[in-house]
């Protein structure tokens, strides 16, 4: 696993520990500041719902960091031949890339959504690494269209 995988999957639990970090000051840590250590309870004490809002939010911002990463490297287009083998415009950036794919076969004339990482090949163009077909819409054309 290379190290930008594990940086992506370490992502959000470190973002959930640092957002669930404040509950933790709720409570002293005795001797600083004058404190004598002992806890006081705020006049009315604490509703069960300060806890149930914690939670909630961290779990909301884990969430959320899990979804803007999750589709990095997406592409979608249609697979076109080239010389140096298949190329494909992205339909959201309007990039064309050199599609490189050592264990998926890529037909020209297919409608793709393929899981990858962009790069650039030796002569600085963009090309996109293929790591997974993740849906094949069929041939291009215009009943791809319906499937947008």
């Amino acid at each position: 696993m290379n190290l930008i995988k594990v940086w992506k999957r370490c992502l959000p639990l470190i973002l959930g520990l640092a957002l669930a970090a404040p509950a933790f000051a709720q409570y002293g840590s005795g001797g600083m500041g004058g404190s004598t250590g002992t806890y006081t309870p705020p006049k009315g004490g604490y509703g069960s719902n300060t806890g149930i809002i914690v939670g909630a939010a961290a779990a909301a911002g884990v969430g959320v960091t899990y979804l803007a990463l999750r589709h990095h490297g997406t592409i979608v287009g249609c697979v076109e031949p080239s010389s140096d083998g298949a190329k494909m415009m992205n339909e959201k950036d309007q990039n064309t890339y050199a599609l490189i794919a050592s264990n998926i076969a890529l037909a020209p004339g297919q409608r793709l959504v393929l899981s990858g990482k962009k790069t650039k090949d030796d002569s600085g163009k963009p090309a996109f690494q293929v790591s997974k077909l993740v849906k094949d819409y069929g041939a291009c054309g215009s009943s791809s269209a319906e499937n947008r």
